[in-house]
């Protein structure tokens, strides 16, 4: 099984999928989990730049709404993937990953190798919800 988690310093899980600066692959097997490489975000409307308003939207506590962005690129990238660890993304998000294969799992772990040491061992509780209330 191949994972994805949102990273923006390769050792902690990114609050926001959408704005992380790039994704952790792992393989698990066996109960053994091998990191295989960093995938930067050069996939979702937020890394391309397309959120011009993200760093105020996040100052002054607001949501933006992003109905006509695409995920297509994102999930081209990671679908070689069967599960996300996550802590935040919109909901939009989780049914086009879910429409693609990909069960995304919530977490409250903050270390990657934390959380990918429960997933293997069959002991990562998922929350059921995302930290993010974006659209």
């Amino acid at each position: 099984m191949r994972i994805a988690i949102p990273s923006d310093d390769e050792i902690t899980i990114a609050s926001h999928t959408g704005r992380t600066r790039g994704f952790v692959i792992y393989d698990l097997s066996d109960r053994d989990a091998t990191r295989l490489e960093y995938r930067t975000n050069s996939y979702t409307p937020h890394a391309q730049g397309k959120c011009a308003n993200d760093a105020n939207d996040e100052i002054q506590g607001q949501n933006h709404q992003h109905h006509s962005h695409s995920h297509d690129s994102l999930l081209g990238a990671l679908g070689d993937c069967q599960v996300m660890i996550a802590h935040g993304m919109g909901p939009r998000l989780v049914a086009d990953l879910a429409a693609r294969n990909i069960r995304v799992i919530f977490c409250e772990d903050q270390m990657i190798k934390d959380a990918v040491k429960k997933l293997a061992s069959g002991l990562l509780i998922s929350t059921g919800q995302s930290h993010c209330h974006q659209q």
